[in-house]
């Protein structure tokens, strides 16, 4: 399915940040097709400028902030990291979306960090992975299980932030207990590439911090 995606023969994979806020669900599509069930600002954008993203997910149960019912959501493995799939015409089109803060450097494609088919599709295996994991959970009632460790996680929080102020579980909380419970080979698989991109970010931050550095590229 991830190739289906993605025919263009020239094109490459590149890292991107995101900005705060951008991968979270967007409203939903009434019929939407099923790939785009849970589809977040940042997806929904890049697909409406046909552009081909692929972010890293996972599903859960939360409980609904208003309502306080249980809900299912989606949400980021790779918090504030995702994947655009652009020939050398395409770099334009990601600056000027309103999701995407920039691209990553490091020593692929014009001095980015690009990335292989290959290894998008391990990632893509990955989430497949979680998916089938959060299914199985949901038929034999661990999800129950799950929610029970949410809530303990809500009351340890309670006692960390001031009183009256609402508890919410941080994304890169819950990314990482995610990542936690996948099967070894998919969890280091992950967590390679997400300690892979946050040193890429981490260089590329210090490198704006210097002023004898300038960021250039043929991007």
């Amino acid at each position: 399915m991830l190739h289906s995606q993605f025919p263009e023969k020239d094109a490459t994979w590149y890292a991107v940040r995101i900005v705060p806020g951008a991968q979270k669900m967007a409203r939903a599509i009434p019929n939407a097709p099923e790939h785009r069930a849970g589809e977040t600002l940042l997806e929904r954008e890049c697909r409406n400028n046909g552009i081909t993203i692929f972010m890293p997910s996972f599903w859960t149960v939360v409980r609904h902030q208003r309502t306080n019912k249980l809900i299912e959501k989606r949400f980021p493995l790779l918090v504030g990291y995702a994947f655009v799939r652009i020939d050398d015409n395409g770099f334009g089109a990601v600056r000027n979306l309103n999701t995407v803060s920039y691209f990553l450097r490091g020593g692929g494609r014009h001095g980015l960090a690009s990335f292989p088919d290959e290894t998008l599709v391990e990632l893509y295996l990955t989430e497949i992975e979680a998916k089938e994991q959060h299914s199985t959970m949901k038929r034999s009632g661990e999800a129950e299980v799950r929610r029970e460790r949410r809530s303990i996680l809500g009351r340890q929080l309670g006692s960390i932030f001031p009183k009256g102020r609402r508890k919410k579980v941080p994304i890169r909380m819950m990314a990482a207990a995610a990542m936690n419970e996948l099967p070894p080979k998919a969890k280091q698989r992950c967590m390679s590439i997400l300690e892979e991109l946050e040193s890429l970010d981490k260089l590329d931050a210090e490198s704006c911090k210097s002023p004898a550095n300038t960021l250039t590229s043929a991007a």
